[in-house]
């Protein structure tokens, strides 16, 4: 939970559509900090989101965490945040391509069937790397908005319910990739399952209510709270109000800068 100045949680949980089937989540998440990059603490946090469709999504989903968590743990560990480039990261996602082929391979199976969505950041003190595949969202705030914003639109497909994988051959057209200097304080990265609790479509801008009342939580907490608080963020993700609209998979992680001055908390609780 806790690392330099950053506190963050996450949470991944099964969604009741799934719960009726039998089946299992098909969301995952990785929320670390790396202390020992040339820029100081870096924050990574990537969400992957399973597609419904595929056999294997939980498992494509895992994977894709892990692989990209990998790749740049050992590109910061020499080098600085701002020399990624979008090439760095089509190499970072060729990398998971080939551990998804592999795996597909002993199993019998093709890529396809670890599909799934892939967002991504990576936040040092003054500058941010950003990247996603189809749909889910980035929400930042920094030092000097102190508003919610969005890194990305939630982006789909040729048809409703369709969207983009990291898995697909083709992966590169559908990259979104941002690189800039910013003082980030706060960050928020979701699954599609959220979209409509933490979206305003009609307005293509966050849901500032939801954030403002998500976020207090995490800056009070203290190191000891760290189990207490995942197992709330779970609570919520799986509570009765969420459910009634939406019954997917959801995926969570919240980070806040410690010190830092961020949006000013108007609700007690989550909308």
């Amino acid at each position: 939970m806790n690392l330099g100045r950053w506190r963050h949680v996450a949470a991944s949980v099964i969604g009741t559509s799934h719960q009726r089937t039998g089946g299992v989540c098909q969301d995952s998440n990785a929320c670390i900090v790396l202390p020992g990059s040339p820029d100081g603490d870096v924050l990574l946090a990537v969400v992957a989101d399973g597609a419904g469709s595929a056999k294997q999504a939980e498992t494509g989903s895992a994977i894709a965490c892990q692989s990209i968590t990998e790749s740049a743990t050992l590109y910061l560990a020499r080098r600085q945040l701002a020399r990624i480039t979008r090439k760095t990261v089509e190499n970072w996602i060729r990398t998971f391509q080939h551990e998804i082929s592999r795996t597909a391979s002993a199993m019998s199976l093709k890529p396809r069937d670890y599909a799934c969505t892939l967002l991504a950041a990576l936040i040092a003190p003054n500058h941010a790397v950003f990247f996603q595949i189809g749909d889910g969202s980035i929400v930042v705030s920094d030092a000097e908005e102190q508003s919610y914003g969005h890194v990305f639109w939630p982006e789909r497909g040729e048809y409703e319910n369709a969207t983009f994988f990291a898995t697909d051959r083709g992966f590169a057209a559908n990259l979104r990739f941002e690189s800039v200097r910013r003082n980030v304080v706060e960050l928020a990265m979701f699954s599609d399952g959220l979209q409509r609790l933490a979206l305003d479509f009609q307005k293509t801008m966050p849901h500032e209510p939801f954030f403002r009342g998500i976020f207090p939580p995490v800056r009070k907490a203290s190191p000891e709270d760290a189990g207490q608080l995942a197992q709330g963020l779970s609570t919520f993700l799986g509570s009765a109000r969420v459910n009634q609209r939406t019954d997917d998979d959801k995926t969570l992680i919240l980070a806040t800068r410690l010190g830092e001055t961020q949006p000013a908390s108007e609700y007690a609780h989550a909308k």
